[in-house]
């Protein structure tokens, strides 16, 4: 029977479905808000699997690029070359601490990874052993006995290298870390994978003896277990280390191989991990990375010391760098830890050196141009000592034949224009070593040595038929193309032999010692030709130069050399001092000193706002954090590295014969004495390279270079004046 509806029960009914709605809105929209404010997860991407391949070389990768099966696999991969350069001597060990740490660090004698029960000892399991070493035992994973003795050593080296650190950060953001595969031979047990993701308390889960497979073909008859690998690899997140030991087992037998079984041997190892690889890409299951932590000896002694990394990135390919090396295809190891960290979403450390990976999406890369790239690096690096060492010693006998024609006989007509011609070359050669830089792999090293020869040889005829402005003039020169290469980013020094080298690894960017003192003096030769008679102009012209010098010299975009900064600042300082002829008190003096240091200082802080993180940056916010230890080490490292050129480095004759050469001017009086503007310039170039040599961590070389340059300009000043019959020069009989 059909019931009346009551209007007032309606009315309720509608406002009792409005609150309910207007509730629900409310919540939905409080949802929304939380969202928007809550930060995003802790990590961005689940997944990362590195792929550690030791003795895995550049040739290695070559190989595989042109006679592999899946060309396309190393086509959509992102490829660049890594200096895994450790602390201490270069080993397995030693590449993988610093690998993990973010920094150079040093591995301990007998270091190595256990499963709790494996017996490490007669009738002693890991476990045991780690009771007996540190009074605590493992209830999972993988047991490291000599931990505290690693954490303890790098702790001890100026360095500092924190091991560890990217284990506790990825645990504190819930990111699982798990290792799997060794590299063990017969003779001994190797397993360094667990070093990548270890944390501060030595601890890390994984799976050692499962990984590896009998098979009697191969190296010590193991071989890696793709299957079960790849099982683990499906299953597992977070950050996932397989140490793929196939190769490094195949090149420690070598020794014993028929060398045709080897070559055969070898690449098929190298199809069985891109097979593998390829099986891994294919499922899309996070980013993959392939990493060799180290090179075989045999590539390691024919100096192809830059390993091979391959980012597979969503198929983009291209190549890696990064901001540490600020150079194409080229990243340093101190950057996976940052990278690793950055691929999970973490924010980097302040304190950690290196930077974050930056991969260039070019799918049309041919990957040739990144082994052309590394075969180019690999020649210089070769070639360089040769090279260096007939350079050096053709200056040192310069600086002797010609010190002792000033000292002992005074050259005749003709011998005085060609030793001037001589001279004035030899102050020309840092130029075609500089411009001539991208000949080389062209020319070869006879053709090289031929044009820097010809060329250095032609500029000096040229110049010395300027006279009395030669010496202007070829400063001018060198003050321009440096000055030129800077701005540029140094496209010519980074591959000069005069320049650094990213093989060593102690600069990647800006200006090098060798440079730095050919700048700094280069610069104070320009402005010897100033007219002496005005004195403002005088003042003027110093002060730009001096300015343009610590810009180029200091930036963070330019040189980034603060030694270098630092010394032009003092030269130039005590340079305008002398020019103003100021006359203050010994107090006065110290006071204005100490004051232009402190203004030197800020005003290299200030060049390092803007641009790219440096380690002079670096260096300024830990002395503004109070971490005076870093910068005490940084000293100690210096001094350590200054020592170590001193007593190895060829460099160490001409800068011994250099300082002599000029002691021995002065003791026997041989100076200009009338030209004021020339004896300054002297006297400034002096300072400047005895500030070079207490303030550059390679301060023996700069000051070498630039010493050089100084008794050589005071040559051929000598001679000019002589030729003109001036007596400006007094002579101690």
């Amino acid at each position: 029977m059909y019931k009346p509806v009551n209007s007032v029960d309606m009315s309720e009914n509608y406002t009792k479905r409005l609150i309910v709605m207007w509730k629900r809105v409310s919540w939905l929209l409080l949802v929304i808000v939380l969202l928007v404010h809550i930060p995003v997860s802790a990590h961005t991407d689940p997944k990362l699997t590195v792929i550690l391949v030791p003795s895995l070389s550049f040739e290695d990768a070559e190989l595989l690029w042109e006679h592999g099966e899946n060309q396309q696999l190393w086509q959509n991969a992102a490829l660049g070359a890594v200096n895994v350069k450790p602390d201490g001597p270069y080993s397995y060990l030693n590449n993988m601490v610093s690998l993990g740490s973010g920094g150079r660090a040093v591995g301990i004698q007998e270091w190595n990874s256990y499963e709790i029960d494996e017996m490490v000892e007669q009738n002693v399991t890991a476990n045991q052993l780690l009771m007996q070493l540190n009074g605590v035992s493992a209830s999972y994973g993988l047991v490291h006995p000599l931990f505290h003795r690693l954490v303890d050593k790098n702790q001890q080296s100026t360095h500092q290298a924190q091991i560890g650190s990217l284990g506790d950060l990825l645990d504190a953001a819930n990111i699982n870390r798990f290792v799997l595969g060794h590299s063990d031979t017969n003779q001994q047990k190797v397993r360094y994978g667990s070093l990548l993701a270890i944390d501060s308390k030595g601890i890390i889960d994984g799976a050692i003896a499962s990984s590896v497979e009998s098979n009697q073909k191969s190296a010590f008859g193991m071989q890696m277990d793709s299957e079960l690998l790849y099982q683990q690899f499906i299953n597992k997140d977070g950050l996932l280390v397989i140490e793929w030991g196939d190769l490094y087992r195949l090149y420690e037998q070598r020794v014993w191989m028929d060398q045709s079984h080897f070559k055969k041997e070898r690449m098929h190892q190298l199809k069985r991990l891109e097979a593998f690889i390829a099986r891994l890409v294919k499922k899309d299951n996070g980013e993959i990375w392939l990493l060799s932590p180290m090179m075989n000896k045999e590539a390691y002694d024919n100096k192809q010391q830059l390993a091979p990394l391959y980012i597979w990135h969503k198929d983009k390919g291209g190549y890696i760098h990064s901001v540490t090396t600020n150079q194409s295809f080229l990243l340093s190891n101190i950057d996976i830890v940052p990278s690793i960290l950055s691929h999970f979403g973490l924010d980097v450390p302040s304190k950690l050196p290196g930077n974050n990976i930056i991969i260039n999406e070019q799918e049309q890369l041919d990957k040739a141009v990144v082994f052309d790239h590394v075969d180019e690096l690999t020649f210089i690096y070769k070639t360089r000592a040769n090279v260096l060492s007939t350079y050096i010693t053709t200056l040192v006998l310069l600086l002797i034949t010609a010190g002792g024609l000033m000292i002992f006989k005074s050259p005749q007509f003709l011998g005085r224009n060609a030793l001037k011609v001589i001279i004035l070359s030899a102050l020309c050669s840092p130029l075609p070593f500089l411009i001539g830089a991208k000949l080389l792999i062209h020319t070869g090293v006879a053709g090289f040595v031929l044009f820097v020869l010809i060329t250095s040889l032609a500029c000096g005829y040229l110049v010395n038929r300027m006279g009395t402005y030669s010496i202007s003039i070829i400063g001018g020169l060198l003050f321009f193309f440096i000055s030129l290469d800077l701005v540029l980013g140094t496209p010519f020094m980074q591959r000069s032999y005069l320049g650094y080298d990213p093989i060593i690894g102690a600069r990647y960017y800006g200006i090098g010692n060798e440079y730095a003192g050919v700048y700094i003096i280069a610069g104070l030769a320009f402005l010897s030709s100033v007219n002496s008679s005005k004195k403002s102009w005088i003042v003027l012209s110093v002060s730009f130069v001096m300015l343009i010098q610590l810009i180029l010299l200091g930036h963070s975009e330019f040189g980034t050399n603060a030694g270098a900064t630092i010394s032009a600042g003092i030269a130039y300082s005590i340079f305008l001092y002398r020019l103003l002829n100021l006359r203050l008190s010994f107090v006065r003096v110290i006071l204005l000193g100490v004051i232009s240091v402190l203004l030197l200082f800020f005003f290299l802080y200030m060049l390092q706002l803007t641009g790219n993180k440096t380690h002079i940056g670096a260096g300024f916010n830990r002395l503004l954090e109070g971490d005076f230890t870093y910068i005490f080490n940084t000293m100690e490292r210096k001094l350590t590295m200054n020592w170590k050129i001193f007593r190895h480095s060829n460099w160490t004759q001409l800068f011994v014969t250099s300082y002599v050469v000029v002691m021995v001017m002065l003791f026997r009086k041989i100076l200009l004495k009338k030209y004021q503007i020339h004896a300054l310039i002297l006297q400034t170039g002096v300072t400047a390279s005895i500030a070079l040599l207490l303030l550059n961590d390679s301060g023996v070389v700069a000051a070498a270079t630039s010493m050089f340059c100084v008794v050589s300009i005071h040559y051929y000043w000598l001679l000019e004046h002589k030729q003109k019959g001036e007596h400006e020069i007094g002579e101690k009989n």
